[in-house]
């Protein structure tokens, strides 16, 4: 079985859970797995013990080694990293030099790189000088708004992952490289309660970093006309840059007693509260920069511990929820959202806990972290 490094622009971001969930998955695999991240911010409890982390670093002996160990081979990567518009070839060669040296050094046989910016330009000129495989996954932000040079990304990876057909159709349109749909895989192990709730009233859970494209700003008006009709709460769980703005908002709109923030949370936290709420609730929209969530992890994280889930129709999230396991509408739309909230309010507490329990079944069928891996894996061993 290959050893892949895994490259993430940071590491570990708590919010970015499945990056950690596929490198585990990956071990169980059978794989060897290192990761190679520009910034370690902290240690990651759930990280399989046999995983190294390295930082990258600018370093010029190193990449001056690595040059002299292959001349012709860097030459080959400056011509590469010069049909990059959107960083010098300087950098790419000055970092895409001491990647490979990692690679070989560490003796890995295949790079996947997590999001499509920068990193992955550096990580691609680095893969051609050290001569190994290369593949990428997009999960948003990458592919939506900060999307430079990524024709030519995706013509220099061996494949590329979109995480949501819509992601898949967009990426083949530039009609270079070969495109994989994967889902984003969950930690079953982790997130494996069974729903508790049967309660007349209603508690919504929301989690996620509070910016635009979660939509908060069209479920708390929401919010406010249904509590006029219905029992019901919510309880926000996560921070950003939102968070002062969203409580101003909520005084406004005088809601106080029906909204909690409870700030961020462990991953542990969420797989052990969650399955005592009623729903979860994820109005995601696109933000005014074109940002969006693509294939949302919590959506499916929520659906394995049990409860239904409320969501939007955009990207991946329409592909993870149906009716059976809860309820969609209109994105951006706060009469949608309040229509949506009022038919799950008039369900029994009987039919909100079936629906939790559809969902589990769906979640264990479609989103196993260990059967995803193993579908990467598949791909990464027949280059």
């Amino acid at each position: 079985m290959k050893h892949i490094g895994i490259v993430v622009p940071s590491f570990h971001i708590p919010s970015e859970t499945f990056v950690v969930t596929e490198i585990n998955a990956l071990v169980n695999a059978g794989h060897r797995v290192t990761v190679l991240t520009f910034e370690n911010l902290n240690y990651c409890v759930h990280l399989n013990k046999n995983v190294q982390v390295i930082v990258i670093k600018k370093s010029t002996p190193s990449a001056v080694n690595t040059l002299f160990k292959s001349p012709l081979v860097a030459v080959k990567g400056g011509v590469i990293a010069s049909r990059f518009k959107s960083i010098s070839a300087m950098s790419l060669m000055g970092y895409g030099l001491n990647i490979a040296e990692i690679i070989r050094a560490k003796k890995i046989s295949h790079i996947h790189c997590h999001f499509m910016h920068a990193p992955l330009a550096y990580s691609i000129i680095a893969s051609k000088i050290a001569g190994v495989s290369v593949s990428s996954i997009g999960h948003g932000h990458d592919v939506y708004v900060n999307d430079d040079d990524l024709k030519l990304k995706l013509s220099l990876c061996d494949f590329s992952v979109a995480v949501c057909k819509d992601m898949a159709v967009k990426l083949s349109k530039y009609s270079e490289g070969k495109i994989q749909l994967l889902h984003c895989g969950i930690d079953l192990s982790l997130f494996n309660n069974k729903p508790s709730r049967l309660t007349e009233s209603v508690n919504l859970i929301f989690v996620g970093r509070l910016i635009e494209k979660k939509g908060l700003q069209f479920l708390l008006p929401a919010i406010k006309k249904i509590s006029k009709k219905h029992s019901i709460t919510l309880d926000i769980v996560g921070d950003g840059p939102l968070l002062n703005d969203l409580k101003y908002f909520c005084e406004q709109l005088g809601i106080m007693n029906e909204v909690n923030f409870l700030g961020s949370k462990s991953p542990q936290w969420l797989a052990i509260n969650t399955s005592n709420y009623s729903a979860l609730i994820a109005p995601f929209c696109v933000s005014k920069n074109g940002d969006r969530d693509t294939g949302p992890v919590v959506l499916k994280e929520a659906m394995a511990s049990g409860i239904p889930v409320l969501t939007t129709e955009l990207m991946g999230a329409k592909e993870i929820v149906n009716d059976d396991v809860g309820a969609k509408c209109a994105p951006s739309s706060i009469t949608g959202i309040e229509q949506m909230l009022n038919d799950f309010c008039a369900l029994t507490p009987y039919q909100r806990y079936e629906k939790g329990l559809n969902a589990k079944r769906l979640a264990t069928k479609r989103f196993n972290a260990n059967s995803q891996a193993k579908k990467l894996s598949h791909w990464v061993q027949g280059i």
